[in-house]
């Protein structure tokens, strides 16, 4: 009998825990539903004042502002070269001579000429002088009645004479001295002289080398790297914004976080048919030597700077006719009409619509309802 009571006591202590492990994880589950779900995350800027520039940025390879290739004028062999690569020369100054043995000799006939053409007017002004003296003896005899009519006429005939070998005398001398020019420009071009100050950038013959007049390789080409140029080609557009004048910051790959103060130079009146870009020339100032011909270069022009509320310019969308962006009051998400300012490739100021402080959704592309609840994170 005992053992029957303990086992129905045994049964109803199991039935009531039961009862209450059940009664818990129900209590749980009601607990869990009721639970309120996390809000969205969004990240946020505060819009704060700022400055923000307009800028037109360009690339390409920095040019010599002259460069001068030096062509033998004479053909002949080279004596010496008297400059390497990366001399600096002045203008003027000598870069090289041709053999010029031949052409000494040449202008030494050709003054020992102009020295016998001279002799030979020397002779015929002589003669002159004494065909005129003999005409006027003759014309005062023939006045006085001591001289046939005969004798008269030889006289003048003789000072016509003379008067003809006197000018071609004249005649001889200028064609004499003509050929000494002729023959000492020659023995000029025969020394290679450098046309600009500047650095010999080629050298391409040496002593002894067979050269030609003009076509085919220089001597040597010398560039002046005082101030180099930077040309490009920039839209319509673009070319209304820029102004002669303007300065202009200049970066190189091969010179990391340094940078160069340039200027806008030079404006193509007109448009180049084949791409619609206007040509511009920018001058960077290289007088101390940092800067070589043919590095690659980028340029940024700025054409307009402005001050304001500046917000990431993702941050704007597109809402009906006008642009707007997602402001965040607390929990709630209001979408706000802006004005747009000036911008730039990532920030954009805004004239109207919101105040400094304000939260704003970063990336407006992650579409948000208008009153959503969400949790503002800020960005640094």
């Amino acid at each position: 009998m005992l053992s029957h009571n303990l086992k129905s006591y045994g049964l109803a202590a199991g039935l009531l825990a039961a009862s209450l492990s059940a009664a818990a994880c129900g209590a749980r589950e009601t607990q869990a539903a009721e639970a309120p779900a996390p809000l969205p995350s969004v990240a946020v800027v505060r819009a704060a004042t700022g400055s923000v520039e307009s800028a037109i940025e360009i690339s390409g390879s920095l040019a010599p502002q002259s460069r001068v290739g030096i062509y033998a004028r004479l053909g002949g062999t080279l004596d010496k070269v008297v400059v390497k690569l990366g001399d600096r020369v002045n203008q003027g100054a000598v870069l090289a001579t041709l053999d010029r043995r031949e052409i000494d000799t040449q202008v030494d006939a050709a003054v020992a000429a102009l020295n016998v053409a001279k002799a030979a007017q020397d002779a015929a002004d002589a003669g002159l002088a004494g065909a005129t003296l003999e005409r006027d003896r003759a014309s005062q005899l023939f006045d006085n009645g001591a001289l046939p009519r005969q004798r008269l006429d030889m006289a003048h005939t003789t000072l016509r004479a003379a008067q003809a070998q006197r000018d071609l005398a004249r005649a001889t001398v200028a064609q004499a001295d003509a050929a000494v020019r002729r023959a000492r420009e020659v023995q000029r071009d025969a020394t290679l002289r450098a046309p600009v100050t500047g650095v010999v950038v080629e050298r391409n013959f040496d002593a002894g080398s067979l050269v030609g007049p003009g076509g085919g390789q220089p001597v040597v080409a010398v560039a002046d790297l005082r101030t180099l140029k930077l040309e490009a080609g920039v839209s319509e557009l673009d070319a209304g914004r820029l102004k002669i004048g303007t300065v202009v910051r200049i970066t190189l790959p091969a010179k990391p976080g340094e940078s160069y103060e340039g200027r806008l130079v030079a404006l193509a009146p007109e448009v180049d048919p084949r791409n619609r870009h206007f040509k511009i020339e920018i001058h960077v100032d290289n007088r101390d030597g940092a800067l070589l011909g043919g590095m690659y270069a980028s340029a940024r022009i700025v054409v307009a700077k402005t001050d304001g509320l500046v917000v990431p310019r993702e941050a704007v969308f597109s809402r009906g006719s006008g642009r707007a962006i997602y402001r965040v009051d607390g929990e709630t998400v209001t979408v706000v009409p802006v004005t747009e300012g000036l911008g730039d490739s990532s920030r954009i100021t805004l004239a109207s619509g919101v105040k400094a402080g304000d939260a704003i959704v970063v990336d407006a592309r992650r579409q948000v309802a208008e009153g959503a609840r969400v949790r503002a994170i800020e960005g640094k």
